[in-house]
């Protein structure tokens, strides 16, 4: 479960919409992957 803010959830949706891909798509495939690799060494 998460939370956005309406500012990010915007920004997101805005961003799905260019990609012509849903926003829960642009979450699975880009958002979490990212985080994920940035936040590696945290969690070694």
């Amino acid at each position: 479960m998460q939370t956005l803010s309406t500012e990010t959830f915007a920004a997101l949706q805005a961003i799905s919409r260019e990609r012509g891909i849903s926003l829960q798509e642009l979450i699975r495939a880009q958002v979490i992957p990212d985080w994920l690799r940035l936040h590696r060494s945290e969690a070694e």
